[in-house]
């Protein structure tokens, strides 16, 4: 009797010291990484497209970032096995020096 009631109360003791561990350990969910000082500002909205390159044997994907308005593009190598980025353009510095279309105040224009 002493022995059963001895043994019963170590498997206690152990379900009781595991229910402690268990809601001492912090829990592994996923969670945003909060924007600070440290962490620049997070790139939002993307719209990807695949296209062909003349004069190439493989096709790109061209990224343009619509929260930063910059686009770029990568590029599969078979040959390597290596995806190589291109680098970034800045949309607003490059389409900055763009001409209005010309033509009767309220008319449509380019048709």
């Amino acid at each position: 009797m002493k022995s059963t009631v001895f043994w019963a109360l170590i498997v206690l003791n152990a379900a009781l010291l595991l229910s402690f561990v268990w809601r001492v350990m912090p829990d592994n969910a996923a969670r945003a990484q909060q924007r600070g000082a440290a962490t620049p500002a997070r790139a939002g909205d993307y719209l990807v497209i695949n296209a062909e390159v003349s004069g190439g044997s493989n096709g790109i994907l061209v990224v343009l970032d619509q929260t930063n308005v910059q686009l770029s593009a990568i590029a599969y190598d078979d040959s390597n096995h290596k995806v190589e980025p291109m680098g970034k353009i800045d949309l607003r510095q490059a389409l900055q020096g763009g001409t209005p279309a010309r033509g009767r105040a309220g008319a449509r224009t380019g048709y």
